[in-house]
């Protein structure tokens, strides 16, 4: 804590410096690029305090070189600050601090940071932080932070220990973490936990991916929420399980199903949990037919089995849509039952659920089930 608070307020101070310098420069009229010159390096311990009297004398270094803290107009070629470096143009090459970059125009090559880089205009090349890369417009190239990226749009990769934004377009790909956020998607979003877009073509992988509109692609998680998708509730039945409550999210294309069940036999009660994939495809009217492919577990009352006890279901459903939130679906599954479930007395593995399986083997400890079953389906 007492180092984020120290963190915090030397951001604040550098911050509050690189104001006071952008405010004595907008005094006078900037410099046209005819105007600029160059010179082979200059040596800084602060603004001020060095062969260089800051951006005001409107030189482009070839080296420079800050030794706790410089404010140059611009360099083409290489720049080293043991704590930051500030730049009020554009930089070409590369840029590196202990703690952070700044640059008011352009980069166009890459900066490395402890801490933080910050530019006001655009980057063609790289940005690397230890925690955070801001660009106030698009970034050609690539993003890496430990903690987090901001950018007006993508044209690359953006990479993140928690959390990539790009304000308006993400051409590549977003890989966080945490989470992804973007305007428009081509191509792809990988989050630990959620990704959140408008607009996408390409894909979303993540516990939790969110979208108004998916082109050309597919969302792939455990929760799909897409506006203009799947979004469906059933309440099913099947020879293995009574009673079902399924929840699919996510598009025609490649949707997810979460489920829960039970099975009401008073002998033998059993619950089941599990999730899976499916597709599903127009035929004709109001005709449909989708493939699902699920495994779930089988558990006996008020316990949870230590052991796999994992029932694997293909199914091949046929469908009516009679209204937008009411649908009727059954069709034939194919069962593949894995156990290692075992009772001494009885010389049996797992639960007795199979309609007489035609295939039925055993291989160190586990045991193999395949028979055909079926599956009934109500969805609103």
């Amino acid at each position: 804590m007492n180092s984020f608070k120290s963190n915090s307020k030397l951001i604040l101070l550098l911050t509050l410096l690189f104001a006071v310098f952008e405010s004595q420069g907008q005094n006078r009229e900037d410099q046209s690029e005819a105007e600029v010159k160059e010179r082979p390096f200059q040596i800084s311990f602060v603004p001020g305090f060095g062969t260089s009297k800051g951006p005001k004398e409107g030189y482009t270094n070839q080296f420079s070189l800050n030794i706790l803290v410089g404010y140059e107009h611009s360099f083409d070629g290489a720049e080293f600050g043991i704590l930051y470096n500030i730049n009020k143009a554009n930089i070409s090459g590369a840029q590196f601090a202990g703690f952070g970059n700044t640059v008011g125009g352009n980069v166009k090559g890459a900066q490395f940071s402890g801490f933080l880089n910050t530019v006001n205009g655009k980057v063609r090349g790289m940005q690397y932080a230890g925690f955070l890369n801001v660009t106030a417009q698009e970034v050609q190239g690539a993003q890496f932070a430990g903690y987090m990226n901001l950018a007006d749009s993508i044209n690359g990769v953006q990479g993140a220990g928690l959390l990539n934004v790009s304000k308006k377009s993400i051409k590549g790909a977003q890989l966080a973490g945490l989470g992804n956020w973007a305007q428009n998607v081509q191509g792809v979003q990988i989050g630990g936990l959620v990704n959140r877009a408008r607009h996408v073509k390409g894909t979303q992988i993540g516990l939790i991916n969110i979208a108004d509109t998916v082109e050309r692609g597919v969302t792939v998680g455990l929760i799909n929420i897409v506006k203009k998708g799947k979004l469906q509730f059933a309440l099913e039945h099947n020879e293995v399980i009574d009673f079902n409550i399924a929840f699919r999210s996510g598009t025609n294309r490649l949707y997810s199903v979460l489920f829960v069940g039970s099975q009401a036999k008073e002998d033998d009660y059993l619950w089941t949990y599990g999730g899976g994939f499916g597709t599903e495809f127009k035929l004709k009217k109001n005709w449909n037919s989708s493939v699902e492919l699920t495994t779930q577990s089988i558990n006996p009352e008020g316990d949870h089995y230590d052991e796999i006890n994992l029932l694997n279901r293909l199914s091949w459903n046929f469908g009516y849509q009679f209204a937008n939130h009411l649908a009727f679906s059954a069709g034939p599954v194919l069962n593949i039952y894995v156990t290692e479930v075992y009772d001494q007395e009885s010389g049996k593995y797992g639960n007795d659920i199979d309609m007489g399986s035609f295939y039925n083997e055993t291989f160190s400890g586990t045991n193999v089930k395949m028979w055909v079953g079926y599956n009934v389906s109500i969805k609103f």
